[in-house]
């Protein structure tokens, strides 16, 4: 992915550093979901999980993260015919997925509408930062579908069944204050700095020791479907791949000298 900001359609991907960023670009359209968006998020989430990139922010352009499907109808050259199953549809619902365990640390930073598709895009992320502006709702029921992008799966590891369930069957909306609260968000920032904090956040853990937080990462996607004596083995051996490191002796003396220094 080159340096400079490159344009797919309806996704924006930007490199800075070990940062890379992802914009989801049809403003116009309340960054509503066509087919093609979930093609390109894909596709861009793919190149950049191949990447030397540590952290991904996902945003919206303009004042929305993502309302959801674009029910209004399909952009000009989207396709419309949807595929009939699982082994048809092609990437078009694997971005969760990717935002979910690939090795890159994923941020969602959101304001104002986030809903369906949407929503399963930014809880599919290792965090969520967000503004009292934000709006949540599952939305789907309210458009007679029973849900995709793995959002029923996310939302009850982050808020557990009950919560979850009320969520879904019952898809009021929700602001950025009642997110915070619930703890689908974690962080509330006003909406005039939400992406400069966002990215001094993810600036703090692009300057970590990238096999630490790649590692950490791992740790975190095993500890959703392991028993704990198997993570137990798994977590071990990581670590271990962080203190076997020839030059790990001298980095603890470092951070030891520079403690006493303080």
């Amino acid at each position: 992915m080159p340096e400079e900001e490159t344009k797919m359609a309806a996704v924006l991907t930007q490199r800075q550093n070990a940062l890379a960023i992802v914009t989801l670009n049809r403003p116009e359209r309340r960054n509503g979901v066509t087919l093609g968006m979930c093609t390109r998020l894909y596709d861009a989430l793919g190149e950049i999980a191949a990447s030397d990139a540590r952290v991904v922010i996902l945003r919206g352009a303009g004042n929305d993260f993502c309302v959801g499907a674009d029910i209004g109808g399909a952009s000009e050259g989207e396709p419309e015919a949807r595929p009939s199953g699982f082994d048809d549809q092609g990437p078009i619902y694997q971005a969760s997925l990717l935002l979910h365990t690939m090795p890159q640390v994923t941020v969602a930073a959101i304001d104002g509408g986030c809903a369906g598709a949407g929503m399963g895009w930014a809880a599919a992320c290792d965090f969520r930062f967000a503004t009292p502006e934000a709006r949540f709702s599952t939305a789907f029921l309210n458009v007679g579908v029973s849900g995709d992008m793995g959002l029923g799966w996310s939302l009850n590891c982050i808020l557990g069944g009950a919560r979850a369930r009320e969520l879904l069957f019952f898809p009021s909306k929700l602001t950025g204050e009642d997110a915070l609260a619930l703890g689908f968000v974690t962080r509330l920032f006003p909406r005039a700095s939400l992406h400069d904090e966002v990215g001094k956040l993810a600036g703090q853990l692009c300057a970590r020791d990238p096999l630490a937080l790649g590692l950490m990462k791992a740790n975190a996607v095993s500890a959703e479907t392991l028993s704990f004596d198997d993570y137990i083995e798994i977590e071990t051996a990581r670590h271990l791949r962080c203190t076997n490191r020839p030059d790990f002796g001298e980095r603890m003396a470092g951070l030891f000298a520079k403690s006493q220094a303080q």
